[in-house]
């Protein structure tokens, strides 16, 4: 049975880090400064940066896409707590408004969140929520790097994304076939998992460790 964990009722299986999108946006995010240190140690899985700065040759259109990937992690944070924990076999959904069938037997860990401007996202180029895909792009290639199993069904081709290489790139929807336009990450270790966002000027980067009791 599909059980949707949605971030306003949270369990301790969803942690992410105590970084809202007001204070991202406000610029009062707590950096990290600590981010040499995390690839030199031995137990992380994973290290994947994301330069927000530079995510459209327009201007206009670059901040735009990094204040809707700022106000998507204001979702993902919504609980303040410390980080994005997976359990064994569980799954986490970029959104849960469509979820492919072969998850629904897995607990699904996701967010509440349409990527319109009912929920405070941004209009760019004509397209609310416009710039969420490099957010779910970046998550992607850090959680194939780190040896977990993706689905990514639709895939960015249709336009670059700055920093990520193409087989990355992740089509977000919750409009048109939103089960396929979908990031779908599941965490296939037998120990917990945990992915961990830090903002330092305007690099956004994610790491993902291991924990092993």
């Amino acid at each position: 049975m599909l059980d949707t964990l949605i971030t306003s009722a949270l369990t301790t299986s969803l942690l992410f880090v105590p970084v809202t999108g007001s204070e991202i946006l406000a610029g009062q995010a707590p950096v990290a400064g600590q981010e040499g240190e995390l690839v030199e140690n031995p137990g992380i899985l994973a290290v994947e940066t994301l330069d927000l700065s530079n995510r459209y040759p327009v201007e206009s259109i670059s901040e735009g896409f990094k204040e809707n990937i700022l106000i998507a992690l204001g979702f993902l944070n919504s609980s303040n707590l410390a980080g994005l924990i997976l359990q064994p076999r569980e799954v986490f959904a970029f959104h849960n408004k469509g979820i492919l069938l072969e998850f629904k037997e897995n607990k699904i860990i996701t967010q509440e969140s349409d990527f319109t401007t009912n929920t405070g996202y941004k209009v760019v180029a004509g397209l609310g929520g416009n710039g969420v895909c490099h957010l779910a792009s970046l998550m992607n290639k850090a959680a194939n790097k780190a040896g977990l199993t993706v689905t990514a069904p639709t895939s960015h081709s249709f336009a670059k994304i700055p920093g990520i290489e193409a087989e990355y790139g992740t089509s977000i929807s919750t409009r048109n076939s939103p089960e396929r336009q979908n990031l779908y990450i599941k965490n296939n270790f037998d120990f917990a998992v945990q992915f961990k966002f830090f903002l330092v000027g305007d690099n956004l980067s994610l790491t993902i460790l291991p924990i092993v009791n």
